[in-house]
């Protein structure tokens, strides 16, 4: 992979001088960071031991996600009071297992300031098939991370808020596309001058749609996957969430208090920017490169 950079880096210089010191590092930097932050499978694959928390610091094998474990939880608990905080341990695990099922679970309940809620989550990263191949036509990142959280109204709760009302913090707004644009967000700031530059000029752009749902039947969420959807303009590429989620009194004890996500992965947005957005318009099928192939 360094030498194929390498390579490239120089076929855009005028002499081998120009070549920057350490160009590849500089370009895979990002997509590691993301890979990391994705948990992706060909770095490490899931532990999915059959207790809820995998086991730690194994080398063979990624307890969770960083991106769900520092970001997607944290996101859907909201703002605490003020001294109150989160630590949250997300494990990877099939998400359709039931014998044994994993499901999430909040470790304390805070009533006062210094206090720290604990929590725990479980996420599984759906890949294709088609990425085996590696022939670098087909995107390898996480298509979804399927992803069980507890809802904000049980996250607040828990932090002393047992007032929080489940309308209020979770059906009014899309918890899951506020994730989504953190990772895409994510994603755009890592993207170096000038991928950034290209992304702003020619790459479809991809933003958020509202929340699918709520598919409060286990399966169903499970199985209704993120959706993709480019304009036909190839302006935009809207990522909606499919999502499910109860309230703390749900009729069903065992499944109430959750809020469960399709996440959109860090890396997924990045190499989306990186790559794949490019093809409408900067590809080998688009005008612009039929023009220039003409000249």
């Amino acid at each position: 992979m360094t030498d194929f950079i390498e390579m490239v880096v120089h076929r855009t210089t005028t002499t081998p001088k120009q070549i920057p010191s350490g160009a590849s590092e500089q370009i895979l930097a990002p997509i590691v960071e993301a890979m990391k932050q994705e948990g992706f499978t060909q770095l490490k694959p899931p532990c999915q031991d059959s207790k809820l928390v995998n086991r730690v610091n194994d080398p063979t094998c990624a307890h969770g996600s960083p991106w769900t474990r520092d970001q997607s939880q944290r996101i859907m608990a909201g703002t605490f009071p003020k001294g109150i905080v989160l630590e949250n341990d997300d494990n990877f695990h099939m998400v359709q297992t039931i014998t044994p099922v994993h499901l999430p679970e909040i470790d304390t309940t805070c009533t006062k300031a210094p206090c720290t809620v604990k929590s725990i989550t479980v996420s599984e990263n759906l890949y294709g098939n088609m990425d085996k191949l590696d022939t670098g036509m087909y995107a390898i990142a996480a298509s979804e991370m399927k992803v069980k959280m507890s809802s904000r109204q049980n996250m607040q709760i828990h932090a002393g808020n047992a007032n929080a009302v489940f309308h209020d913090t979770d059906e009014v707004g899309n918890r899951c596309a506020d994730m989504n644009d953190a990772a895409i967000a994510w994603a755009y700031s890592k993207l170096s001058k000038t991928a950034k530059a290209r992304y702003d000029k020619y790459g479809v752009k991809m933003v958020t749609g509202d929340d699918l749902g709520p598919y409060n039947a286990g399966p169903l969420w499970i199985w209704t996957y993120m959706d993709y959807t480019q304009a036909k303009d190839n302006s935009t590429m809207t990522v909606s969430a499919p999502m499910m989620r109860t309230p703390t009194d749900y009729y069903i004890g065992a499944a109430a208090g959750f809020h469960y996500c399709k996440v959109l992965s860090p890396f997924k947005a990045l190499e989306f920017m990186m790559c794949d957005s490019l093809h409408a318009k900067d590809g080998l099928n688009s005008k612009k490169a039929a023009e220039v192939f003409l000249q």
